[in-house]
């Protein structure tokens, strides 16, 4: 049982880990994002990424704190679900 434990562990700190080094990335260099962000919103693009970009980072960081990390499970299918949604409702008002 522990060491499904520590695998667990090691998944949610990958996940963390990454999720705040994609989330540092749209902060740093917001170009890159921009067609992907221009997929979901349709104003104010550069505003959307530095949002999503702060929104990864806070998310990756609390994935990365044992105490936080359910919580930000569940943020971070909240923030899933929004950028979806975003998606599904441009695409739709576009046809």
């Amino acid at each position: 049982m522990k060491s499904k434990r520590k695998q667990s562990e090691r998944w949610a700190l990958f996940g963390g880990l990454a999720l705040t080094v994609s989330g540092v990335a749209h902060l740093v260099c917001p170009p890159a994002f921009e067609p992907v962000n221009r997929l979901a919103f349709k104003d104010s693009i550069r505003a959307h990424v530095l949002i999503n970009g702060s929104i990864e980072a806070a998310l990756g960081l609390a994935l990365l704190n044992s105490r936080t990390r359910q919580a930000a499970l569940a943020a971070t299918l909240a923030y899933l679900t929004y950028f979806n949604a975003s998606l599904l409702h441009t695409f739709a008002s576009s046809r």
